[in-house]
């Protein structure tokens, strides 16, 4: 194999992380285009139907806000647009009125499925492209994806 430089290697990063970005949301709004694309939802959202749908308890704002390591601002307005589509019902709790909980409605139920099964092709891809990198090799792809996810937890530009 010839010699790689650094530079190289970050030109391709920057490339390739522009494009999974792309084909992720392409995907979505595409194969799914009746339902998923018709609502505009953003990533995070999409998340957040696919999190009530899978989960046995009952979630709150700050659940969310816990689970996706986003703000609890973040996680009202991402809510208030799943609320005017209709996808999220909210319930008051009864014994603690600053307490609401959330849930899917019919319609909600629906567009996670749909985002689940999109999920899980999205994820045979990444497996599948791990599985051509010997065992050495993936221990350094993940090494270099975790110092890349520390940097961009750090704040740095990306």
């Amino acid at each position: 194999m010839a010699k790689v430089t650094v530079e190289e290697v970050a030109d391709h990063l920057r490339q390739t992380m522009g494009h999974v970005a792309t084909n992720e949301n392409t995907l979505l709004r595409t194969r799914a285009a009746a339902h998923i694309g018709a609502y505009q939802l953003s990533l995070t959202q999409l998340q957040i139907l696919q999190f009530l749908l899978q989960s046995d308890e009952a979630v709150t704002n700050s659940i969310l806000a816990d689970h996706f390591s986003i703000s609890k601002p973040a996680v009202t307005k991402a809510l208030r647009k799943l609320n005017k589509e209709l996808l999220v019902d909210t319930k008051v709790s009864e014994t603690d009125r600053r307490v609401t909980t959330l849930a899917l409605s019919g319609d909600g139920v629906t567009l996670a499925r749909e985002y689940q099964e999109i999920d899980r092709e999205i994820n045979e891809t990444y497996l599948g492209i791990a599985q051509k990198f010997s065992k050495g090799d993936r221990k350094t792809i993940l090494k270099f994806l975790e110092t890349v996810e520390g940097s961009l937890n750090q704040g740095q530009p990306f």
